[in-house]
């Protein structure tokens, strides 16, 4: 268990945690984000729910699973007044806080649709026979919570809140007639305020937990204006969350990338395997990392949120989220890496 002086070192109040009270301006919204994976199962699961701009009483969640092999996917989109004071919800799917900056449930019981990842890196989600499907899943720090307070000046979410968190999961996963239990890494994202797609360029989002109980985490962000670069260690050894330095990363795309010049599917040939160094005060750190996975959505100016890739039109922004495997020092952990890239710059996978 991570000790109380070191879980929070950029002093969040722990009720910030709990659902906002909505604000009355433009584009105002309120977003929960959790991911978790099982990498010896093959299995996972990733949520994003947030409020309505024109209802923040109402939700949408995305709810995609992972399924062994690397291919198949179950997807919804749910909207609904579920939330409550301990989380939102939409629903057949529910996020509850138990315990601020330690722990978190998330539950689904419902249904989805069977797709694949190559599908939702062409197209949109087309309706479809859908199949039930459940999952509980609770989210434990593993990391401090991390949220610094500077104002980015533009972007998706500015001026206003933001935490995230590296967790252990644990749980269960129902479908197809089989109880799968699950444990494994997670990732969890809280953020509010105005939000608008618009401004952003590109960016790669990564989280790592070993079973050591390191957890590091890289992210970098390409605004029209500027770009965002932060990175940080937390070695589970007793010493405080480090930031650190990015060396090298993967590619993120600049604001004048070329139409159709990178694949919509990260894990084509040439992406598929990538690494990371960051300067920390132990030396230089190399992480090789090769994603096993992915999803696609669409994101449209301010907050629309499709399944899928809509390719036919450049002024979207893709999301992938994609589960991976990670070596450190020659410790083998479990990863999500996140890649955001304009749709206009993208081309579909032979």
């Amino acid at each position: 268990m991570i000790p109380d002086a070191l879980i929070n070192p950029f002093r969040h109040d722990p009720q910030t945690e709990l659902p906002h009270a909505p604000v009355a301006m433009p584009n105002w919204t309120e977003h929960y984000f959790f991911y978790g994976y099982d990498l010896n199962a093959g299995l996972g699961m990733n949520v994003h729910i947030g409020r309505l701009p024109a209802d923040p009483g109402t939700w949408r969640a995305v709810v995609q699973m992972y399924l062994p092999g690397g291919e198949e996917l179950l997807v919804a989109k749910y909207h609904g007044r579920d939330g409550d004071l301990r989380g939102p919800g939409a629903g057949p799917i529910k996020l509850s806080c138990v315990e601020p900056l330690r722990q978190w449930t998330v539950d689904f019981d419902g249904a989805a649709f069977s797709t694949t990842r190559q599908v939702l890196t062409r197209e949109v989600l087309r309706d479809g026979p859908a199949e039930p499907v459940r999952f509980h899943m609770f989210f434990d720090a593993a990391g401090p919570l991390f949220g610094r307070t500077e104002d980015l000046g533009e972007g998706r979410s500015s001026s206003t809140f933001h935490s995230e968190q590296i967790c252990r999961m644990h749980g269960c996963f129902e479908y197809r007639g089989k109880q799968v239990p699950l444990r494994g890494m997670g990732v969890r994202d809280h953020s509010s305020g105005p939000r608008d797609y618009g401004p952003v360029v590109s960016d790669i989002w990564f989280h790592a937990l070993f079973p050591s109980g390191k957890v590091i985490q890289t992210q970098v962000v390409r605004f029209e204006t500027m770009e965002y670069k932060t990175a940080y260690v937390y070695r589970g050894d007793g010493t405080p969350l480090e930031m650190a330095e990015v060396l090298e990363h993967p590619h993120v795309n600049a604001r004048d990338a070329a139409p159709q010049s990178l694949c919509a599917d990260p894990l084509s040939e040439a992406a598929r395997n990538f690494r990371i160094v960051l300067r920390t005060g132990a030396g230089n750190e190399t992480l090789e990392a090769e994603l096993l996975h992915s999803h696609a959505i669409t994101y449209f100016a301010p907050m629309e949120e499709f399944i899928g890739t809509e390719l036919g039109r450049p002024d979207g922004i893709q999301m992938c989220e994609a589960p991976a495997r990670v070596t450190c020092n020659g410790e083998v952990g479990v990863a999500l890496r996140e890649r955001v890239a304009r749709t206009g710059t993208l081309f579909a996978a032979a």
